[in-house]
């Protein structure tokens, strides 16, 4: 069972498969964006640790000659993001669990760092079609589940990796907000 995956937020009506999808959506798509922001390959992200990363220098004053924006200062912005976030996916993909039942980290490393096409990960693991969807599924939950640790860490919000968390729709039975189930508001 999935619920296993989410031990912060079992009181939470998650949609796994959707919340899974959100992952993979991210890792396939943005993070190739932030790889090329930073001016990384997948291959480079061993070498990324705490002391490669460094907050941007700052004209003191804040602007500059070209109307008041500074655009070195943007673009040094947008690198430092970038690194940042390619760092915390990496980080994130390595905390995650490889155990002989769980192998979620060569999973996600194999997928979305080495960019192996699923057929080749399923042969490289030893589980058929339908278990290896299942343990990927999980390892993208374990994603969800372990990338906000490292994202606080890093001072890196919603816009730069999102909360993947989505939750299913639960049918209001009655009570409206605001009435106390009094219908006659209606």
């Amino acid at each position: 069972m999935e619920t296993e995956q989410l031990a912060l937020s079992d009181d939470m009506d998650i949609d796994y498969k959707a919340t899974a999808n959100e992952v993979r959506k991210f890792l396939k798509f943005r993070f190739d964006k932030y790889l090329d922001y930073a001016g990384l390959n997948s291959a480079d992200l061993s070498a990324i640790d705490e002391s490669h990363l460094s907050s941007p220098k700052m004209d003191a004053s804040g602007v500059s000659s070209h109307g008041g924006v500074n655009h070195m200062e943007q673009a040094l912005i947008r690198i430092t993001v970038a690194e940042n976030v390619c760092y915390v996916v990496y980080k994130t993909i390595k905390s995650c669990r490889q155990e002989d039942k769980k192998p979620y980290r060569k999973i996600l490393e194999e997928a979305y760092l080495n960019h192996t096409d699923d057929l080749r990960i399923q042969a490289m693991i030893g589980y058929s079609s339908t278990r290896y969807d299942i343990l990927k599924r999980r390892a993208l939950l374990e994603f969800a589940d372990r990338v906000w640790v490292y994202k606080v860490k890093r001072h890196l919000d919603d816009e730069d990796i999102p909360v993947f968390y989505v939750y299913k729709k639960r049918a209001i039975k009655g009570l409206e907000e605001g009435n106390n189930g009094d219908a006659s508001g209606l």
